[in-house]
Formats: structure tokens, C-alpha cells, sequence
């Protein structure tokens, strides 16, 4: 069903809304293949609200009665919209993009698509201190680092790293966009090898970034 919001528009845009409703599929009703009683009913209720709507807006002719008038043949017409608006909908014949210039909710659904893999490496940051290393990530703009909004664009990101005499990566993921390394005081004079790539929300990582190199102490 349509959102509320749709159809509870000021009545000038909403009767323009409910006529571009009305010539669509008069102009289609073959193609789209409709129920020509059911766009009859509609059309004959947008037609009563369209013309009490205009008697009530010109001032030689608006008053109490007129008002009341409008009122209930907008109350008549919403309910009737709101199903035929849905049945639209259900009618694979009626393209999107019909949908679409009759300000109708289409079938396509992007915002809940999941988000693609990231084709991009963050921009990788450290900050150490006594027994612990920091990695910050942030996006490049415009050749300049950063730090605001990128949790909106990436679920978080994975951090690989490893000690210098090492082969095989440790890989850690964080929604943040940070993540502290803890070491031993055995290894404050060891080199750590590490890169980082986003991720999207199904924890799939995009490209990593260049390796950078960092002694822990």
C-alpha cells in the first residue's frame, strides 16, 4: 500500500496528482491491459473531487457548504486511489517508468539492494603508543585524508597485519573506524607489516591498501 504521505498532499497537488493518475491510464488502458469498470469507478470519483475542488477554490463561489462538499468527495476519492494505485502496482503490463510519472511507488527496490563490494583502499593512519598501536582509516578527498562519514558508506573495515619475520597475516574486522593493536613488551623492538580494505555489510573487503610498515615500540 502507498505511504500515507502520498495522498494526504495539499489538494491542489493532490488532484493533479489523482488527474495524471486518471489521463495515464485512459490514454494506456488497452496496453496496460486495465479493468475498465474498476478505472470507470476511480475515474468518476477524481472527476466529483476535481470538480468540487474547483468550485471550492474560486472565491465567488466558496462558502461553508462548498467546503464540506470538497471535503467529503476527498474522503470518498483516497480510499478508492489508494487500492487502484495498488492494483497498478500488481499489473506487471504497466512499466516503472509509467509508475513512475504518475509519482507511484515502483518495483524497484535499490535502497535494499546490497551494497557491492568496495572498489576502493581506505587511507591508513597510525598512532603509536607504549604497548599499543592505533590504525585509523578514512577516505581520500580530493587528495586529502578524511575522517567524517564513512561509516554511511562502508559497514567498517578489516585490518591484516603481521610481524616482519612473520609469513602468514592476522586478520581482524571493525565497524569502526579504528582499531587498537595490544603487543607484549617482548615485542616492542619488532617491525609489524600491515594493510586494511573496506568492507560492506556482508563483510566482503574491497581492494587493500599498500602495505606500510611500523615498529611497535
Amino acid at each position: 500500500m502507498r505511504r500515507k504521505s502520498t495522498f494526504e498532499r495539499p489538494d491542489g497537488e493532490f488532484i493533479s496528482f489523482a488527474n495524471t493518475i486518471k489521463t495515464q491510464c485512459t490514454a494506456h488502458t488497452a496496453v496496460w491491459g486495465l479493468d475498465t469498470e474498476r478505472l470507470s469507478k476511480v475515474s468518476l470519483l477524481i472527476d466529483n473531487a476535481t470538480d468540487a475542488y474547483n468550485i471550492n477554490s474560486d472565491t465567488a463561489t466558496s462558502n461553508r457548504v462548498t467546503t464540506t462538499h470538497k471535503n467529503a468527495t476527498f474522503e470518498a476519492l483516497k480510499p478508492e486511489l489508494r487500492l487502484f494505485a495498488d492494483y497498478l502496482l500488481g499489473n506487471p503490463d504497466v512499466p516503472d517508468e509509467a509508475l513512475e510519472i504518475m509519482e507511484l511507488r515502483t518495483r524497484k527496490h535499490s535502497a535494499h539492494q546490497p551494497l557491492p563490494r568496495p572498489t576502493e583502499a581506505p587511507v591508513v593512519e597510525v598512532v603509536r603508543r607504549h604497548g599499543e598501536m592505533t590504525v585509523f582509516v578514512s577516505i581520500a578527498e580530493h587528495g586529502h585524508p578524511t575522517q567524517s562519514a564513512t561509516r554511511s558508506v562502508y559497514h567498517g573495515f578489516k585490518l591484516r597485519w603481521r610481524f616482519e619475520d612473520e609469513t602468514m597475516y592476522r586478520i581482524v574486522d571493525s565497524t569502526r573506524l579504528q582499531y587498537t593493536l595490544h603487543f607484549d613488551e617482548a615485542d616492542e623492538t619488532k617491525r609489524i607489516i600491515m594493510s586494511a580494505a573496506w568492507m560492506n555489510p556482508r563483510l566482503e573487503a574491497g581492494p587493500w591498501s599498500d602495505d606500510i610498515s611500523e615498529v611497535v615500540g
